[in-house]
């Protein structure tokens, strides 16, 4: 099992689907990724919990939380085992979750979606582990001075049919990460009442702005 740290989540602009955000996790190394798509309940909750912020209205996930920490539950750790992509959309992981009650160790084995897994690892404080089948099947390698944003923005140039002009580089300004940093910029501007959480109405407005500002 490899350890890995929640990068971030990001839009992945496809409209024609549920799942219009990304969550990436990355190795110790910073040399592997993996990148899963998820729907708008899952995304709020990991957002929220990486920039330690407090959701207008929590979710499911942070009762399961609160309840299972009153009863003096720890989650030790989150091993995801396997990923599988379901007819019509049904995108589950088996996970392997180790729970601590005093001197009592219970392991559960549960499919779920993988936004419930790490969203609940991160509530809880608990380590991710993916397996390695898992990163021989999905993982993406970071060469030297590759990221995860240059990754999505990569994709995101070919999902589209556009071509990079031969020695033209994209621009990700001084964060090197804006498309996860503007969904945590208008996630803070809900929590003030600016804005509507994460709007999907407008997402082909956001993407061709993200697309203008890395190719400029």
């Amino acid at each position: 099992m490899i350890p890995v740290r929640v990068e971030g989540v990001r839009r992945n602009f496809t409209i024609a689907s549920p799942l219009m955000y990304s969550v990436s996790l990355i190795d110790d190394a910073g040399q592997r990724l993996l990148v899963f798509g998820l729907e708008r309940h899952e995304a709020l909750p990991i957002v929220a919990a990486l920039n330690h912020l407090t959701l207008p209205r929590p979710e499911a996930i942070h009762l399961m939380a609160e309840t299972l920490t009153l009863l003096h539950y720890m989650l030790e750790e989150v091993r995801i085992e396997s990923y599988s992509m379901l007819p019509p959309l049904y995108h589950l992981c088996e996970c392997q979750l180790s729970w601590r009650s005093g001197e009592t160790v219970q392991e559960q084995t549960k499919r779920m979606r993988i936004g419930d897994a790490i969203g609940l690892a991160l509530l809880l404080e608990a380590p991710i582990l993916v397996s390695d089948e898992l990163f021989k099947q999905m993982g993406v390698s970071l060469e030297e001075g590759q990221t995860p944003e240059l990754v999505f923005a990569r994709y995101l140039l070919k999902r589209e049919g556009i071509v990079l002009p031969e020695g033209k580089k994209l621009r990700l300004g001084y964060s090197k990460t804006p498309l996860r940093d503007a969904l945590v910029k208008e996630f803070k501007a809900a929590l003030l009442g600016k804005a509507p959480v994460f709007p999907e109405e407008d997402m082909e407005q956001r993407k061709k702005e993200y697309l203008a500002y890395v190719l400029s």
